[in-house]
């Protein structure tokens, strides 16, 4: 049996503690990735820069804060408007990503 190998295309670097959650859109052409962690903070990244194996890709576009607790569960809505995190603090919040 031939199983296919994948390779690394880089890492996204900009979180204080573990990833929890990640999430993806794309709209004409464009990939956004977000992020939660358990240091209370959601990322966007914007990933249409792909790096070189191993090194940094994409870069941080927005940081969404206002968690008292590990952020443990994001989503995006389909049209890529809005992030509905949950978090440890017993909340969920909804963001515009759009402002």
């Amino acid at each position: 049996m031939v199983v296919e190998q994948m390779q690394l295309k880089g890492t996204l670097e900009g979180h204080n503690g573990w990833v929890t959650q990640i999430a993806t859109f794309t709209r004409n052409d464009k990939t956004t990735v977000i992020s939660s962690s358990r240091d209370r903070t959601i990322i966007l990244w914007d990933v249409d820069n792909i790096a070189t194996e191993g090194e940094s890709i994409g870069r941080p576009v927005k940081a969404l804060t206002g968690h008292n607790h590990f952020v443990s569960d994001v989503a995006i809505s389909s049209d890529g408007q809005f992030a509905l995190s949950g978090s440890w603090d017993k909340t969920l919040r909804l963001w515009d990503l759009t402002t």
